[in-house]
């Protein structure tokens, strides 16, 4: 029996004094798993795959459903995060992707999205600091959605609703550089930046 595996490891070098900003941007993007008509994919391991980054990082677009879109959270700054964790054993290991997103008040609207989501498959998207999307949610695993509310005693407690979300996952919150199909317009998941539909190289500027 011949392996596809391979020896892909590298050295993971970081230089010191370089800035990494913790945190994620203060908005995230969700969709129904139901609206996603074709995932991207995860480079496997083996001999097609040479660099080690991209087994973490999806190729290709996704596909939506006709009119839709990904919708978004507004959240707290500083206040939500993921985090992503292995579980089980070998050689079935995998990770438990999680997110925690505050978002502020517990009015109408946030309550209607969380009487929703809890019997819902929401696949969740995040922006790092630099504009990067991760995703919590794949196509192979259901995610799960749970929600909490708090609306504070005193004047100086906060009065919020907690969106939390688990996915079991091949990757850690995987990297998705391709479009985002959103209610304001398209963005980049490269870096947020506004997507644009038909890039022209720099031959076909200067031809």
């Amino acid at each position: 029996m011949a392996c596809t595996t391979k020896d892909l490891y590298k050295s993971v070098k970081k230089c010191p004094g370089a800035r990494i900003a913790p945190g994620i941007k203060p908005r995230v993007f969700f969709i129904l798993k139901s609206q996603i008509l074709t995932w991207p994919t995860l480079p496997a391991a083996d001999d097609k795959t040479t660099d080690p980054a991209k087994l973490a990082q999806y190729t290709g677009d996704f596909t939506l459903a006709s009119d839709a879109k990904w919708h978004s959270l507004d959240l707290v700054d500083a206040k939500s995060n993921f985090t992503a964790e292995t579980q089980g054993e070998a050689p079935s290991a995998t990770f438990l992707n999680k997110g925690e997103f505050v978002v502020g008040g517990t009015d109408e609207d946030i309550s209607g999205f969380a009487t929703m989501a809890i019997n819902d498959e929401l696949i969740m998207m995040v922006q790092d600091r630099k504009g990067r999307a991760r995703l919590i949610g794949c196509e192979a695993f259901a995610p799960k959605i749970t929600v909490s509310q708090a609306s504070g005693s005193g004047v100086t407690d906060a009065c919020t609703t907690t969106v939390n979300t688990e996915a079991t996952d091949f990757c850690p919150t995987p990297f998705y550089p391709g479009k985002i199909e959103t209610e304001s317009g398209d963005i980049s998941g490269a870096d947020g930046s506004v997507w644009e539909r038909h890039k022209r190289s720099f031959a076909q500027i200067f031809a």
